[in-house]
């Protein structure tokens, strides 16, 4: 009886003496909470630009995939594009061609292949004056305006279209991407991104810079004026994104 009684007082004993090892001080927890806190602090601004920069990469290719199915399926119904007669849905003349001509094209070859949650048409109020910049910081005027064709997805983002044209022929259809809709920052290269369309010469859906068969990275990032850079309006980020193999590379103007 005996024995066993000393047998449990010895145990108890070993417990608690293992209990006071594995205890930490006051000035030990605060310690560890202090350099805990210093490691957040270092990494956790790259963590969150890290997992940005993963989203907005991934929003940019669901983007560059619903315009890339819109336009196969448009021509699928309408023939190749180089076929399309936009002459046909009216005057194409400096004055009309924003007017008449630019929303009988999206309704036509655009609206009907989008999940649309509202077709906001020109001149689009839902557009805030004044809310959209370039890279460089400067201000872009236009989406709220006669010039482009607004569009409201059903999965957040925003299309704007517009057309370039001389007055006499149509050229091109422009086409800028809000990848995460009314959310900011609206900034080009950020959230925005543009693509078009050549009405004479297209095979797929391109990103502004990329054209011809001498592309240049170089050219993408640091051109003076589409460049992917602070000090350019930074169309050419979707198509530097791309090239560099759908990421945001470390030289990139995050």
């Amino acid at each position: 009886m005996f024995e066993k009684m000393l047998k449990s007082y010895i145990l108890i004993v070993k417990v608690k003496s293992v209990k006071m090892h594995m205890a930490f001080t006051l000035s030990e927890v605060l310690i560890t909470l202090g350099i805990i806190g210093i490691v957040a602090v270092m990494t956790l601004p790259a963590l969150i630009g890290n997992y940005q920069k993963h989203v907005t990469v991934n929003k940019l290719k669901k983007s560059y995939t619903t315009l890339a199915q819109m336009f196969v399926r448009a021509q699928e119904e309408n023939g190749d594009m180089e076929t399309w007669d936009f002459s046909s849905l009216g005057d194409l003349s400096q004055a009309n061609a924003f007017n008449e001509v630019l929303p009988k094209i999206a309704q036509t070859y655009f609206l009907p292949y989008l999940d649309v949650l509202q077709d906001c048409g020109t001149s689009c109020k839902r557009v805030k004056k004044n809310n959209y910049k370039w890279l460089n910081n400067q201000l872009i005027n236009q989406y709220d305006t006669k010039l482009y064709y607004t569009i409201f997805l059903k999965d957040g983002s925003i299309i704007f279209f517009s057309v370039n044209n001389n007055g006499v022929k149509l050229f091109d259809i422009l086409i800028s991407v809000d990848i995460n809709g009314d959310k900011g920052p609206n900034v080009s290269g950020k959230d925005v991104f543009n693509y078009y369309l050549n009405a004479g010469n297209v095979s797929r859906t391109n990103f502004w810079g990329l054209t011809g068969t001498n592309i240049k990275r170089e050219t993408l990032l640091n051109d003076s004026g589409r460049g992917c850079n602070k000090n350019a309006n930074g169309q050419y980020c979707g198509a530097l994104i791309q090239y560099d193999g759908w990421k945001i590379s470390d030289d990139y103007p995050w």
